[in-house]
């Protein structure tokens, strides 16, 4: 295939695995303000680094340029730079980073008569359905927070350029991987691992929930979505993801048990009320340590209230379905060993993904 494809938040979380995969097949370049990781150069010894804001509108246009001229071309832009914070109020970066930074990345893109821009969205910043009905990919009701609005801006920006500039918008469910590497899920399996009432505390009725997929199988959709290009419309929406969504009340029996508590312990439903002060307490303490919260009393607009999607489209435009071993309940088994044998490195690897200094690990 041996195609150009420009991956923008290359040293991040989700970026700096598909660099380290499509490196074996394409020619891959990587936009990022933070340096490759020297386990990320020698995953990805093929590809090509560029120190760029995309903040900056002339830096991003310069890299471009130089990237098409070099290449000669530009295949995919694969968009995945992106800001997030868990509070509640909006930030400056939302503005610079997520939503002038893709539209530097869009215009750039465009100038070089890049195939098609592959843009990272999130069905977490969509609006949960109504009680028994899923999401599909025309879904356009989006959340009020902060990073909600942010995707929802990338979105339309891809949209308002479809002329130009071909776009699939990936709405992406919640992405873990076998260290977990994902801050609600990690917030949970501490939680429920731990002894006595407080670990067997369920924030309401036990349908809080989200779709999940295992970092390899979005690694594996992207390629698929490269593969099956020509038979994209020139704006597709798709979602990658698990069918359907896991809830609190399908991660509790087995988080319990594979982090070696009673398993006969029934949860404890606590009134979202009552999580929210919680929290709030919490929130008010670490504040006073100087420690990151990951969990805020707004979070709970989302208890019993699951974000569930059907896939099926999705799964019958690209051929792909999640593989059954890298689904999220038959993968815990992987996550729940990695946490119980290797607490220490477990934990650092999820502290540093929380507060945005991941460090790419083979």
């Amino acid at each position: 295939m041996d195609r150009t494809v420009v991956i923008t938040g290359s040293s991040g979380y989700l970026g700096s695995a598909l660099c380290a995969d499509l490196d074996r097949d394409h020619r891959i370049v990587g936009i990022d303000r933070r340096p490759p990781s020297p386990a990320l150069r020698q995953a990805a010894p093929r590809a090509a680094w560029e120190g760029v804001d995309i903040s900056s509108a002339e830096a991003v246009s310069n890299a471009f340029q130089r990237i098409a001229h070099s290449c000669g071309g530009i295949d995919f832009v694969i968009h995945f730079a992106v800001y997030y914070h868990y509070g509640r109020g909006w930030r400056r970066e939302y503005d610079l980073h997520n939503i002038q930074g893709t539209r530097h990345v869009i215009d750039a893109a465009c100038r070089t008569g890049a195939g098609r821009i592959i843009f990272a969205a999130s069905i977490a910043a969509l609006l949960p359905p109504p009680p028994g009905e899923a999401l599909t990919e025309i879904a356009g009701d989006m959340a009020d927070f902060p990073y909600c609005r942010s995707k929802a801006a990338g979105e339309r920006l891809c949209a308002q350029r479809l002329d130009e500039l071909p776009a699939v918008v990936m709405r992406i469910g919640g992405v873990f991987s076998d260290w977990c590497e994902l801050p609600p899920l990690y917030s949970l399996i501490r939680l429920w691992s731990r002894r006595g009432p407080i670990g067997r505390c369920v924030p309401g009725r036990g349908q809080t929930g989200f779709p999940y997929i295992h970092r390899d199988e979005l690694v594996r959709f992207v390629r698929r979505v490269i593969e099956k290009d020509h038979t994209m419309g020139r704006h597709e929406v798709l979602f990658a993801s698990e069918d359907g969504c896991t809830c609190h009340e399908n991660l509790f029996p087995p988080i319990r048990r594979l982090g070696g508590q009673r398993a006969s312990g029934r949860p404890i439903h606590v009134p979202p009320l009552l999580a929210a002060l919680f929290l709030f307490l919490k929130l008010v303490a670490n504040g006073l340590l100087f420690r990151q919260t990951y969990e805020q009393p707004w979070m709970l607009t989302y208890a019993d209230r699951p974000l569930r999607v059907d896939t099926s489209r999705t799964r019958q435009k690209l051929d792909w379905r999640p593989r059954d071993e890298y689904c999220i309940l038959n993968r815990l088994p992987v996550l729940m060993a990695n946490f119980q044998n290797h607490r220490r490195y477990w934990k650092a690897r999820n502290v540093r993904r929380n507060e945005g200094n991941y460090q790419f690990e083979p």
